[in-house]
């Protein structure tokens, strides 16, 4: 399960970047400019705030750091811990597992470890924005459809898993088999929008905050002469960034897991009744 979910995490990282790059050699601020041509100026943020390139070495940074951190925390991991860096890391692995293994259920602990990458990569992505300076990959429409993608992609892949590919086609055609062919492409529709829903709700709402933040940093300069004095009124911003950042990495993770357990009950069900 460990090679999985690093792999799902290597197509997130890679779609994330590969998409990222696209869209910053062509001036965009996302693969979907196109469509933001059409809606109304004030929707769509101007493209040139956010400085589009600081996207991909911000992704880079973010798992260079994850890596360096957990090879130190775990490189002399004791079966009984002596220190409290062992502890704490217990304690969040732990609290990780028992959460989403609870929501994933017995059969499906084994996706822990999936669900768990996801969740501590978009949560660093999230809190990189509290760091001045630096942009939150997640506020980038390419990240969040990125990670959508990587999530709703490894979803199918856990599911042809659990079903096999006949059980899985027959899930997507749903009951009474009769009204396969009109529920068979909804379904598909339906799977295929997961991904913008995840995408749209983590973008939406880290950009929001990201926007506030600058607006309240350019409020608090204060002009004396030739000279500015900063008042950091962002501060209050800041700590409520910490909670939303967190919340939306939860949120994120919890209805990727859902999206698991709908398969697995259907898995689940199919061996009761043959019983």
């Amino acid at each position: 399960m460990k090679k999985i979910s690093f792999i799902f995490l290597v197509v997130g990282l890679t779609l994330a970047t590969g998409v990222g790059s696209f869209a910053a050699d062509n001036g965009h601020r996302s693969l979907l400019s196109p469509i933001s041509k059409l809606l109304p100026d004030e929707l769509i943020p101007e493209p040139t705030r956010w400085h589009q390139p600081d996207l991909i070495p911000n992704t880079y940074f973010a798992v260079l750091v994850l890596v360096l951190l957990f090879i130190f925390a775990t490189r002399k991991l004791k079966r009984i811990p002596e220190g409290k860096g062992q502890t704490l890391l217990e304690l969040f692995v732990g609290g990780i597992t028992d959460f989403f293994g609870g929501i994933l259920g017995d059969h499906g602990k084994k996706y822990v470890p999936f669900v768990g990458s996801l969740f501590i990569f978009i949560l660093f992505l999230n809190f990189l924005g509290i760091i001045p300076g630096l942009q939150p990959p997640t506020a980038d429409l390419n990240t969040t459809l990125a990670l959508g993608i990587a999530a709703v992609l490894g979803v199918q892949i856990i599911a042809i898993k659990e079903l096999g590919i006949g059980g899985y086609l027959k899930h997507l055609a749903g009951d009474p088999p009769l009204l396969g062919i009109l529920m068979f492409p909804l379904e598909v529709i339906a799977q295929l929008s997961r991904a913008g829903s995840l995408a749209v709700r983590l973008f939406g709402n880290i950009f929001g905050e990201k926007s506030v933040v600058i607006e309240l940093t350019a409020l608090g300069i204060i002009s004396i002469g030739s000279f500015f004095l900063p008042i950091p009124v962002q501060i209050p911003m800041l700590f409520f960034g910490l909670f939303a950042g967190f919340l939306q990495a939860f949120v994120f993770t919890i209805l990727t897991s859902i999206y698991i357990v709908l398969f697995i009950e259907h898995d689940d069900e199919a061996h009761e009744a043959h019983h």
